[in-house]
């Protein structure tokens, strides 16, 4: 397991090839473009890396993050100074497999494609030692295969042991790490993320006239451009973002847990970096975890044992990150052989509540971990200067713990109160959501709030709770964010539930909104500090209810709201530094490790189990019914004049003169006399752009228009589902945001005219995909309370208007809230209430996409 030095090594090189076969990791050191001093001017003045081949990341994540057009761009004079430029590209990687390179063989080490994808198989599933051995029979067996995987593939930075004692506890505690600089170097390195890279700081401008900053990535925010004056000419600042957070490994068992510390780099596309899939977050360490239960030692000398340990661990750590080592920089070589001189500054630590207080050694429950606020104002609607403690005297007259060797004492250009930045998952959904529903439960009553979850229709990517949210136990953060989709819709009208109680919820779930833009301007940071004035002005509603036991709102979740805007413009929007990104790494760096174990020696067998799956993971490839009759369309799907609909559409489509138009429908209504059935779709599916950023990764939205069926299987029912879908209406231009030009509409058929017809009709385009859709109201003004818009079913010569429209004019899906009035109707249900109900409210909060359309403001 350990050589010579108690180190484990640890593997973690990613081979990068695009499906035509370019492999572009595999290239010889060699073949790189030779680098002359023109070049070097060159890369130079724009500040980035020479225009040379590299490998990319999938299509989806190659963009840059902005709102709307960046006009404007001021890049910081002479920062990313381009060094030099190293001739041997890829140099760590060909050192470390140099036979990779000339071997003919694509999957060498391995003899074949067949002995990777087995091997492949083998370390994902996971199969017993003796299972697999007995599979490989005599031309290999799992030893072999593991000992292939450990000393053939490339390595990258290795593991280090030590182990930490603490005087009075007779137990040794181990401590597993990385050295987070060679972590650094490796990020810079992968060719991956060329694209990807900022070499200095940036602001951004709407317009010419740089007056409407942009504030997106995390190089795009004041702080970056204000440490990068510390700096010396010509230098690159790395802000390094770190995260921990203590995790159970077992569900049923709460002794088992770890400890991981993850690390990434700001300069890289925050596109890239919360997604796990792209591994641009590095596990730097497991720190040791202690459970002092059973000894002699006091409660408080027990919870500074363990502030201590924490700290002490972290300063080894980090060790590579103090002043010392750093004084000069590092060389940071790029895929494509450019150096820079990096600097590498702790700019955010993303952690949640308690983690925080634990970080910057500030008293849990009674201050703030960022300000000089206190137990007593916390819930008071203001916020302190920034704290700016950057040495160890540290004592408890200024709210902090005596811990006299923080672990970010000495560290480069660093204020720990400043990394402290917003964490939406804990704050908001695990934290003011979570109170948020027990202030609504108390005076809406459990039952009626149940009643009305449980009769919302049904939408993709909402989630139905058809037994209510009462029953719930250990709420996660992913369903607390679908009770934040209906919430505000099952409270209007409800009795106990007055204008201030809705007015309140609103203006929390628009911050919530509002805070998770993906890239935020003057104006939206003012819409999000309306929002927060709207909360804290109704909040006393929840105290004179009787739903808030405390007679104040002191609390820390809640007063950290005050820091979103000044983290906004400081370090870039909130996706920047989320905790959702790292507590999805703790599944595949803890949980899943944790499982392949036999549970013993744990921790050595987990850096075991991560050094294979790395090394493998781095060397990584009808209509629904035919031919339904009209008389079925208009029984089964209620879709009731369907010929003359689709005539009149048709009509619609040739855009006759008024002379002739009577001409044109008699026409194709002898067209359509012999058209009695119609191939259909029971579902399709179309992308929602992104609306914060024009050319980021779009959504898919999935809309239903299914009757009641058999399963396939022959035993059992479908139940009825026909979404409402947000259309634009046809001659309308309607804009991204806002509802004009927009209507919504229920679907009730998909299907598509058989091209025999649609030839003899003699159409001026090509006619696709149709939908038959029943109207409700077109929106006017949004309800002064909710923020919602009512609507209502809408009728023409008493049935309910209803048009043939193309599938393609359809916006997005779109849910319907019921005017549930004082009770929720017990004869209705999620599958019938849009037939029962009479009024209804559009739903705002069902995605980030739906909300951006519907934002006005109303504070």
């Amino acid at each position: 397991m350990y050589n010579d030095e108690n180190e484990v090594e640890m593997r973690d090189y990613r081979e990068l090839s695009d499906q035509e076969g370019d492999h572009i990791g595999n290239q010889d050191a060699d073949d790189a473009p030779a680098a002359d001093f023109a070049e070097v001017e060159e890369v130079q003045q724009r500040g980035g890396s020479p225009l040379q081949p590299c490998a990319r990341l999938p299509n989806e994540a190659a963009h840059d993050d902005h709102e709307e057009p960046i006009l404007a761009i001021d890049k910081f004079p002479e920062a990313g100074r381009v060094m030099q430029i190293d001739d041997a590209a890829h140099a760590t990687y060909t050192r470390a497999c140099p036979d990779l390179q000339t071997e003919h063989n694509l999957y060498h080490p391995f003899v074949s494609q067949c002995d990777y994808e087995i091997a492949w198989w083998a370390i994902q599933q996971g199969p017993s030692q003796n299972a697999f051995s007995n599979f490989l029979s005599i031309d290999e067996n799992a030893r072999a295969l593991h000992q292939k995987i450990d000393h053939e593939l490339p390595g990258v930075s290795p593991w280090h042991h030590s182990v930490i004692q603490i005087s009075g506890i007779n137990e040794e505690f181990e401590l597993f790490m990385r050295d987070p600089v060679e972590c650094i170097k490796e990020l810079w390195a992968n060719p991956a993320y060329l694209d990807h890279l900022t070499y200095a700081p940036e602001h951004h401008f709407a317009d010419e006239g740089k007056g409407e900053h942009i504030y997106d990535e995390l190089m795009s925010g004041n702080w970056s451009w204000e440490v990068q004056t510390l700096l010396p000419d010509g230098s690159t600042l790395v802000p390094v973002i770190l995260s921990s957070d203590k995790t159970q490994l077992c569900q049923f068992r709460g002794d088992k847990t770890a400890y991981p510390v993850y690390l990434t780099i700001g300069n890289i596309s925050k596109s890239i970096c919360r997604k796990p899939s792209f591994r641009a977050q590095k596990l730097i360490g497991y720190l040791p975890t202690i459970s002092l239960d059973g000894t002699d030692i006091s409660a408080d000398s027990a919870r500074l044992t363990r502030v201590q340990l924490f700290h002490y661990a972290m300063w080894m750590v980090t060790s590579s990150l103090r002043t010392g080592p750093l004084t000069n920089g590092i060389e940071l070589i790029s895929g494509d052989g450019v150096v820079h001189l990096g600097f590498p500054v702790l700019t955010a630590y993303v952690a949640d509540y308690p983690e925080q207080a634990l970080v910057t050694c500030t008293r849990y429950t009674q201050t703030c971990p960022k300000c000089f606020v206190t137990r007593d104002e916390l819930g008071d609607h203001q916020q302190q200067s920034v704290r700016t403690i950057r040495h160890a005297t540290v004592v408890r007259d200024h709210g902090l713990n005596l811990i006299l060797d923080p672990f970010w004492i000495g560290l480069l250009h660093c204020n720990i109160h400043d990394t402290i930045t917003p964490d939406i998952l804990h704050q908001i959904y695990q934290g003011l959501v979570k109170h948020l529903r027990g202030w609504i439960q108390t005076p809406v009553g459990d039952a009626e709030l149940d009643a009305r979850f449980k009769r919302m229709p049904h939408v993709h990517g909402v989630r139905l709770f058809s037994h209510g949210i009462s029953g719930l136990t250990q709420v996660s953060g992913p369903e607390h964010r679908e009770i934040c989709k209906q919430l505000l819709g099952c409270i209007v009208d409800a009795p106990g539930a007055p204008a201030r109680v809705i007015c309140a919820t609103r203006s929390l779930l628009d911050f919530l909104e509002i805070a998770q833009y993906q890239s935020h301007t003057k104006a939206t940071l003012g819409y999000l500090a309306d929002a927060l004035d709207g909360f804290h002005a109704n909040k006393d509603v929840f105290i004179n209810l009787s739903a808030r036991n405390s007679e104040d709102f002191n609390f820390a979740k809640l007063h950290l709201l005050e820091h979103y805007t000044d983290s906004i413009c400081c370090f870039g929007t909130t996706d920047n530094y989320n905790t959702e990104a790292t507590e999805r790494l703790h599944i595949d760096y803890a949980k899943d490790v944790y499982r392949a174990t036999n549970k013993k020696e744990i921790l050595q067998q987990m850096m075991r189990w991560l050094e294979r799956h790395k090394s493998m993971a781095a060397f990584d490839l009808n209509p629904s019914a035919h031919a339904i009759s009209f008389h079925v369309l208009e029984n089964r799907f209620g879709a009731t004049h369907f010929k003359d609909a689709l005539g009149e559409f048709i009509v619609n489509q040739l855009q006759p003169t008024s002379q002739c138009r009577q001409a044109t429908h008699n026409l194709n209504a002898n067209v359509l006399q012999d058209l009695e059935a119609v191939d259909m779709w029971y579902r399709i599916k179309f992308v929602v752009p992104n609306l914060q950023v024009d050319t980021e990764s779009t959504a898919l939205h999935t809309a239903h228009a299914e009757p009641k069926r058999l399963k396939s299987s022959g035993t059992g029912e479908l139940g009825t589902q026909f979404d409402t879908v947000l259309i634009n209406e046809l001659g309308c231009e309607s804009e991204e945001t806002g509802i004009d030009g927009k209507r919504v509409a229920r679907l009730k058929v998909v299907f598509r005219i058989p091209d025999e017809y649609i030839t003899k009709m003699f159409l001026p385009r090509q006619i696709r995909h149709l939908a038959y859709v029943k109207w409700f109201s077109r929106p006017r003004n949004k309800d002064s309370d909710s923020g919602m818009y009512p609507i209502s079913r809408s009728y023409r010569n008493g049935v309910q208007d209803a048009s043939v429209i193309e599938v393609d004019s359809i916006y997005q899906t779109c849910q319907l809230v019921p005017r549930f009035s004082r009770r929720a109707n017990c004869a209705w249900t999620s599958s019938n209430v849009i037939d029962c109900c009479k009024h209804f409210l559009i739903n705002n909060f069902i995605d980030h996409h739906t909300f951006s359309i519907y934002l006005v403001r109303l504070y």
